[in-house]
């Protein structure tokens, strides 16, 4: 009678001890899905630290065009603009904490560069200087970055982001080259003050089209 109690007794600790220690494992161990969401791989980190800088550089652009843009097309591009990269802004804020990425909070060099060229520019000048940097380069190298994030990255929530971006920045880039009579590869103009360049002189006037 005793040996069966005390076998009795092992066995209920015996289970005891190996629900606990169960216990410790799920709460040692996260959900798979939780682990991967706070996984990067350097297309990743590539991918948030490009986008967050053209961020905050297009954003100024934004609202510098808002102030110095005379054509309601520029300043409406400039609004979508805005909005498109405000959007994208909050997302990887909201992601990198969790990754463990340290975003930029200040344009680099080439963006302060145009940011300084376009101050100096004013008028139908400024409109299609604006269009041509915020509207035609910016997207043509966001499409790109948010291309390589979709294809190559590994972090869910980041390639989501990617995805759901390039449609937007596929109709931007599509405005602004209706604007300006774009087309791939090719200078419409320059802004840099050069001589001989009669078309930075006199830019033609903004076609009157909706930005979207």
């Amino acid at each position: 009678m005793f040996k069966r109690v005390a076998v009795t007794l092992a066995l209920v600790v015996f289970g005891l001890l190996i629900a606990l220690g169960s216990g410790v494992v799920a709460q040692t161990n996260p959900p798979a899905n939780q682990t991967v969401s706070n996984q990067v791989n350097d297309i990743d980190r590539a991918y948030m630290m490009t986008a967050a800088e053209a961020g905050v550089a297009n954003i100024q652009m934004g609202q510098l065009a808002l102030q110095r843009g005379t054509s309601p097309q520029v300043k409406q591009f400039a609004q979508a603009e805005i909005n498109e990269q405000q959007t994208v802004s909050n997302e990887l804020k909201r992601i990198a904490p969790r990754v463990r990425v340290n975003l930029p909070t200040t344009p680099g060099m080439k963006y302060q560069a145009a940011l300084r060229r376009l101050s100096q520019l004013s008028g139908q000048q400024f409109d299609q200087a604006y269009l041509s940097e915020g509207g035609i380069n910016a997207h043509l190298e966001n499409a790109a970055t948010f291309q390589r994030e979709a294809a190559f990255g590994q972090n869910p929530d980041l390639i989501r982001l990617a995805n759901a971006g390039l449609p937007i920045i596929n109709q931007h880039f599509t405005t602004a080259s209706s604007l300006t009579n774009y087309r791939f590869a090719q200078v419409p103009q320059r802004f840099n003050g050069s001589t001989g360049t009669p078309a930075s002189q006199n830019p033609q006037p903004i076609a009157p089209r909706s930005a979207q």
